[in-house]
């Protein structure tokens, strides 16, 4: 018989079988769906965070003070801005307040420093409309593009030259231990130093996206000088330092812990992009032992339903050897059967996981981490405390699965490969029957 004849007679096979095709198919869907899945969410959740924080500069140093009666002043800056490896330090205040988009109330951050080298520390951070107030201007302010543009029904876009007023400006209450932790879409300014004050709007920032200690949307920057003279006080919430280049980075935070001790908290972008991908590595690596074990469950599947086959089609087997078929023969006859069904099940379950991918996806999103604004928890790395986000204009982290042709072509090779190999036992079992033995049985 040849063998065009006997592939057809295995194609012939698996659609006479219909349920039970159907079942061995899906049952090596899973570990292709799995693996397509998992990977290309857990992937692509860390190419998002990575490429978010990439934005803030891979040379990004946030130094903070700790605990009650430490703080940093002019001179601190000075002392940092000449340790070696430092290019910039930004000096800033964070003060928390509130405004009404839409007959809401949505908390903001006011953020005081020094406008002129913002981008220094935020690279991608731009003007799209207005300018930049000088660093004497006690009422003017540039304000972020949620602010502006809030997307809430009922309210209105900001524009240049609009006066802007924000109630209960003034330290947020909640500071521990130096880190300032506000919980929902506002916070509640301890009510001895809130206020009201009014700013002109003299320039408008592009979009920005979640940020790390500051929410660039969904703050008012203003010059230092108006800052310190709301709180009072020639200290800063914390300084924002700028390494010379990614390699001296840990070389500065080093420098910096070493001067300061435990009086101020250092964290350096570098650092926690690290730490992202340590926790998403160590996440992938599970997943891959999940997926894995799917796999194997296949594979136990396939090689059971395969000899259940080769015990079903004993008298069919005997046959084909009464007619000069050869051992070979047979053995080619029921891998290809389990040839066909690894395509199959590779292929649907390829796409089954890009569309599993996506929806792992969706359900990560509904829940929005704050990495210093927005969301429905933000941690802010200040000194006196962070403001709450705005739960309206809040920003969220856009993820795309990373489906890539390289882990599409493994999802189906290994499929093929899992129906192949499970089929070696029962097809050596099939070739090697004797046909008087087979006919007898039958």
């Amino acid at each position: 018989m040849r063998a065009t004849d006997l592939l057809k007679f295995s194609t012939s096979a698996l659609t006479e079988r219909k349920l039970k095709a159907i079942l061995t198919i899906v049952g090596i869907m899973i570990g292709p769906a799995t693996i397509v899945a998992l990977v290309g969410a857990t992937q692509g959740y860390s190419n998002a965070t990575t490429g978010r924080f990439a934005t803030l500069g891979a040379t990004t140093i946030f130094v903070s003070p700790v605990g009650r009666g430490t703080s940093l002043t002019a001179a601190d800056a000075s002392a940092i801005q000449a340790m070696s490896g430092v290019a910039h330090v930004l000096a800033y205040d964070e003060i928390s307040g509130q405004t009404s988009q839409g007959g809401e109330t949505v908390g903001v951050s006011l953020i005081a420093t020094d406008l002129s080298q913002l981008q220094q520390v935020l690279p991608s951070l731009t003007l799209v409309q207005g300018s930049i107030p000088s660093s004497s201007d006690q009422v003017d302010a540039v304000i972020g593009n949620s602010i502006a543009f809030p997307g809430i029904q009922g309210a209105t876009n900001v524009s240049i030259g609009q006066v802007l007023t924000l109630d209960n400006v003034g330290r947020s209450a909640f500071a521990f231990g130096g880190a300032g932790v506000a919980f929902g879409g506002t916070s509640s300014p301890s009510s001895a130093a809130s206020t009201q004050r009014s700013f002109v709007v003299d320039g408008i920032y592009s979009s920005f996206g979640q940020g790390f200690g500051i929410d660039p949307d969904t703050s008012v920057f203003i010059p230092l000088s108006a800052g310190q003279l709301i709180l009072h006080s020639s200290s800063y919430s914390g300084l924002m330092v700028v390494a010379s280049g990614a390699n001296t980075v840990n070389a500065v935070v080093t420098e910096i812990e070493d001067a300061y001790g435990q009086t101020v908290r250092v964290t350096s972008i570098t650092s926690l992009l690290s730490s992202i991908q340590s926790v998403t590595s160590g996440t992938t690596t599970l997943l891959e032992a999940v997926a894995a074990t799917s796999v194997l469950v296949a594979f136990i599947g396939i090689m059971t339903t395969m000899l259940t086959s080769v015990i079903e089609r004993t008298k069919e087997i005997g046959i084909l050897k009464a007619l000069g078929t050869s051992s070979r023969g047979i053995m080619f006859t029921f891998i290809a059967e389990a040839l066909v069904v690894g395509i199959a099940g590779g292929i649907l379950g390829a796409v089954t996981g890009v569309g599993l991918s996506y929806l792992i996806i969706s359900l990560l999103s509904r829940s929005t981490l704050g990495l210093g604004g927005g969301g429905g928890a933000a941690v802010g790395f200040t000194g006196r405390g962070a403001s709450a986000a705005a739960s309206s204009a809040s920003t969220t982290l856009t993820i795309t699965p990373a489906i890539t042709p390289e882990i599409l072509g493994l999802a189906v090779v290994l499929a093929i490969a899992v129906g192949v190999v499970g089929g070696l036992l029962p097809a050596w079992r099939a070739s090697r029957m004797n046909p008087v033995e087979a006919l007898r049985r039958s």
